[in-house]
């Protein structure tokens, strides 16, 4: 290792002669290099960086200490780099362009961010942001690592990212940025974001505690990590991809935790999170073992933006992740998106939720104490959900809104106001458990509205205490009633169907437990030419049912092969068909 002096190199450990200093810390880590040393010592001090290059194209290009190829700067813990208060929109306190092999370890990096003059640039009015301050600035390089350091209070990023040239642009050449590793280090308080990475290709961000980006009136966007290449339209310029995420702990991020806008292969894998994790615009993207945890029900744990311009799918899993004390849990958008095995709890508003979405799979989720509605399709095509353990809702387990070829197979609902919501949506409900009992105040296990198209079957319902299954309907909408089980039914009128043609209520089975004489089973009104066969509706309390099957307010129903109790009667239109069916 190379050690050095520095007094005998011109350099000043007491923060000033910041022009001297950054001149000799470039000359002697570049004659450590040239000798033929890899590992270089910079020894405790307190430096003072001219980060602003007042000659290159850009005052953050070229600027501040710029380390060759081949060589492992390791820093004192007590080392601070501090950038020169200035007035420049951007600075670098470490430039590494088309470099490789270079490791940064150790010490500190302060900005100059509540020092800086902030004041406009003239003509240079989209750089009045001054958001391009950066503690290391990493451009078109390769194999670089930066590790335990302690990086803070920049104009713009901690860490940037990027490449040298543009692609898709036929008079540059596209140097990204690759197998960048950024690990044990404190991020903290940058004005923009902590971290940016817009062309990376193997970025590798891990064990890092990034905390407070954007705070005090930073500028947007104030993520602890932001992936975002620059793109017009579904042309990329610069393409951020094969991005992982790993066991870094966000704490007081001002609008998200990490966002990934438009990268391309990105993971977010086993971290800590008090505020959102986005995966935007982003393509295969995964998010697995995450702990999102906040007290006060505010904010998204896992949301999006939607598909790519150009790209047919997000491609996205989520998956084994806990969300605790947030509003909503996973805001589901775009196309292809796994959402499984989550446990969600204590939530403001909707824990899984889908909007504008399509080829959705959620299943075997847990949500609980959670009093608003559980689950959300709004404005989506072909979701599945299957599976999942939902309780402890005050409104609706689950709320299906605008939206096409939704099916809900074998979910588990209990002590919930209402099991199923429907509204101008086509459905299949079907192997589901409806269990109502528990909760104080229940209502319906299922409705659905006349815009609604809706096929259940083999549901079972247990316990309820007010409608099982009501709907209303009109002409040229579909219900099918098939093979469902309402058990130990408490209220007056288990099925309850309004308007409609030609629907189907076939094979269920229904079994009375009132307190009192009353109820009716199977109740039609207003409908035409709906078939009511094969049912079962029996009696198990010493009370009598007013009928078991009533369509006297409807015309032209069939009512076939149906098995009732001895204690209610049928009410029938005269316009009805009624054959072959048994009291017992």
């Amino acid at each position: 290792m190379f050690t050095f002096i520095p007094a005998e190199w011109n350099i000043f450990t007491d923060k000033t002669n910041a022009k001297e200093t950054t001149d000799g810390l470039n000359a002697v880590i570049h004659a450590a290099q040239k000798a033929g040393h890899t590992e270089i010592f910079i020894p405790r001090g307190n430096y003072l960086i001219d980060g602003v290059n007042e000659t290159g194209k850009t005052p953050e290009e070229g600027a501040g200490i710029r380390p060759p190829s081949n060589i492992k700067i390791l820093m004192h813990p007590e080392t601070v780099l501090n950038v020169k208060p200035n007035g420049s929109y951007g600075y670098s306190c470490f430039h590494l362009e088309t470099v490789e092999n270079v490791t940064i370890s150790g010490g500190k990096i302060r900005g100059d961010r509540y020092e800086h003059d902030f004041t406009g640039h003239g003509d240079l009015k989209e750089k009045d942001t001054h958001e391009w301050g950066f503690g290391i600035n990493i451009q078109g390089s390769k194999n670089i690592i930066i590790e335990n350091v302690d990086i803070t209070g920049l104009t713009g990023d901690c860490i940037f990212i990027c490449a040298k040239g543009l692609l898709n642009v036929p008079w540059t050449d596209y140097t990204p940025s690759q197998n960048i590793t950024i690990r044990n280090c404190i991020l903290d308080g940058s004005r923009r974001n902590n971290i940016s990475v817009t062309a990376g290709e193997g970025v590798l961000i891990q064990r890092n505690v990034i905390t407070n980006a954007g705070i005090n009136d930073g500028c947007k966007p104030g993520f602890g990590i932001d992936i975002e290449g620059y793109g017009e339209g579904d042309i990329d310029f610069e393409e951020p991809k094969n991005i992982i995420v790993s066991k870094n702990t966000f704490i007081g991020n001002v609008n998200q935790s990490a966002c990934n806008y438009n990268g391309y292969g990105v993971v977010f894998e086993g971290n800590y999170s008090d505020n959102s994790i986005s995966y935007g615009y982003g393509t295969d993207t995964v998010l697995f073992d995450n702990v999102f945890s906040r007290e006060d029900k505010k904010q998204v744990a896992i949301t999006a933006l939607g598909v790519s311009n150009g790209k047919k799918a997000n491609n996205v899993s989520i998956k084994g992740n806990v969300v605790k004390g947030f509003s909503s849990g996973i805001d589901a958008r775009g196309k292809g998106i796994v959402v499984t095995g989550n446990a969600l709890s204590e939530l403001g508003g909707v824990p899984i939720s889908t909007y504008k979405a399509e080829n959705i799979l959620i299943t075997n989720n847990i949500v609980h104490e959670c009093k608003g509605t559980l689950c959300k399709t709004f404005q989506s095509g072909d979701v599945f959900i299957q599976g999942n353990k939902f309780s402890d809702s005050d409104v609706t387990a689950f709320e299906i809104v605008d939206s096409v070829n939704v099916k809900l197979l074998m979910n588990d609902i209990r002590k919930s106001k209402q099991g199923f919501r429907i509204m101008s949506s086509s459905a299949k409900i079907m192997d589901n458990i409806i269990d109502l009992s528990e909760h104080e105040s229940p209502s319906y296990g299922i409705y659905f509205d006349k815009f609604s198209d809706v096929i259940m079957k083999r549901n079972h319902f247990e316990g309820l205490r007010n409608m099982a299954i009501y709907g209303d309907s009109k002409e040229g909408r579909k219900v099918e009633l098939k093979q469902n089980v309402i058990k130990d039914f408490r209220a007056i009128i288990p099925v309850y169907i309004v308007g409609g043609k030609d629907h189907k209520i076939t094979d269920n089975d229904i079994t009375f437990n009132r307190s009192s004489d009353g109820g009716y089973g199977i109740y039609l009104k207003d409908t035409d030419n709906v078939m009511i066969a094969g049912n079962s509706v029996l009696n198990n309390s010493p009370f009598k049912i007013a009928s078991h099957i009533k369509t006297n307010e409807s015309v032209n129903s069939k009512v076939i092969n149906n098995t009732l109790c001895k204690s209610g009667k049928l009410l029938l239109n005269e316009t009805d068909s009624e054959y072959g069916n048994i009291l017992i």
